[in-house]
């Protein structure tokens, strides 16, 4: 392909017209703008548990933070001046929970993937340099009106490279250094990090240091010492080790209901409610030697009809007895439950979920492994499990070290 000069960047052009970057020398580059790049070594590793802190944190000190999504790909649609914009779930779930953030809808969230994107950029339909520029002008006015700037990561550092908007080249673009959340342990955490780092340098991207997120609570200041040590010899810190806390990494039936693709029986109203266990039920004959825990999500199969009713007779005794309850949530797997069932749970106070007979086998083990392997996502809606988690990323993470 031929080398063609774009903006005062070197870029390849080939087949299609299409035009991709590689390096790039941009006037953000050359007025640095206070704020920070959270990234990850992955997806699901902690970049909007991170940032959440972040942000809380600064509002807190009553600085005027902007925040930015360069380039998200889960969208959600949003009314913007009487037009309908495809924004990105990350960016809404921010303006939800802090309406005073510097920057308009379209501004945090300046690219966003539809389907069939790749292809369309791949087709010469749309140019990545008008994508990155948009990127950058989007950042500057939010940078202009900010005092910090947070802004949140796609995946792992790599992503988005086919369109040449991968993390790297969009910090590299906007002028920030790098925070990179990595999951907790060792020698895995690390060989991902090294990987991300390396596409950092390569677009000469600063690492300015590291989160460690989900750590096993008794391994953490044994990880913390050691990753300190693994991080020396790259010469970047370790800027905070996450524990594990259960509470806040357990899906909600809202979750749940969108991924296995089901719907409400009852209780819809208490889609935010999440759960500290999960258990499989079989038998109702499990119960009087292993009794049911408060906070537990239940699986049973719609046949048997002594799991439910054992299930509702403890819930509503202890309802009787002391005025509060169990706070569990039923799946039901199989075919359609009777009608008085579902009454049954309703008048109990207990959500049901129920996923038909085909999507699972029979046992409901399948359904379980993919209950149990499942991460949970924020939800905008959840105000008060999203500032517990600030407070939990606050306590953990030295928040003035990634600001200063």
């Amino acid at each position: 392909p031929a080398a063609t000069m774009i903006h005062g960047s070197l870029s390849l052009v080939g087949r299609g017209g299409l035009a991709r970057r590689w390096f790039s020398s941009t006037p953000a580059r050359l007025a640095k703008k206070k704020g920070v790049f959270v990234a990850a070594t992955g997806q699901h590793h902690g970049k909007t548990t991170v940032t959440l802190g972040l942000v809380s944190a600064l509002l807190k000190k009553g600085v005027k933070v902007g925040y930015q999504k360069p380039v998200g790909q889960q969208t959600v649609p949003i009314d913007c001046d009487g037009v309908e914009l495809q924004i990105d779930r990350d960016v809404d779930i921010f303006k939800h929970v802090w309406p005073e953030l510097i920057g308009r809808y379209r501004d945090a969230s300046p690219v966003a993937f539809p389907p069939n994107f790749t292809r369309m950029v791949l087709d010469g339909k749309v140019q990545s340099h008008e994508l990155r520029e948009r990127c950058i002008n989007s950042f500057n006015i939010i940078a202009d009106a900010s005092e910090y700037v947070v802004c949140e990561g796609t995946g792992h550092i790599g992503v988005g490279s086919i369109v040449g908007l991968n993390n790297a080249q969009v910090a590299e673009a906007i002028g920030l250094d790098v925070v990179m959340v990595a999951p907790g342990g060792l020698g895995v955490s690390f060989d991902q990090l090294a990987v991300n780092h390396a596409m950092l340098k390569h677009y000469g991207v600063h690492l300015k240091g590291v989160v460690l997120n989900r750590v096993d609570a008794p391994k953490l200041e044994m990880v913390k010492d050691y990753y300190t040590k693994a991080l020396a010899t790259i010469g970047v810190p370790l800027m905070g080790v996450i524990p594990e806390n259960d509470t806040l990494a357990q899906p909600s039936l809202r979750s749940l209901k969108k991924l296995l693709d089901c719907e409400f029986l009852c209780g819809a109203e208490m889609e935010l409610r999440h759960f500290d266990h999960t258990r499989l039920l079989i038998s109702a004959q499990e119960l009087p030697t292993n009794p049911l825990q408060p906070k537990s999500l239940l699986i049973a199969h719609t046949s048997r009809l002594d799991v439910c009713l054992s299930i509702i007779r403890q819930n509503t005794d202890l309802r009787r007895e002391t005025g509060s309850d169990l706070e569990m949530g039923v799946i039901l797997v199989g075919s359609a439950p009777p009608q008085d069932m579902v009454d049954a749970l309703r008048e109990a106070g207990i959500p049901a979920l129920f996923v038909e007979k085909g999507s699972y086998d029979g046992t409901g083990f399948k359904l379980l492994e993919k209950v149990l392997g499942f991460t949970h996502k924020h939800h905008k809606q959840d105000v008060t499990r999203i500032l517990r988690t600030c407070e939990h990323v606050e306590r953990y993470v030295d928040l003035d070290a990634i600001t200063a």
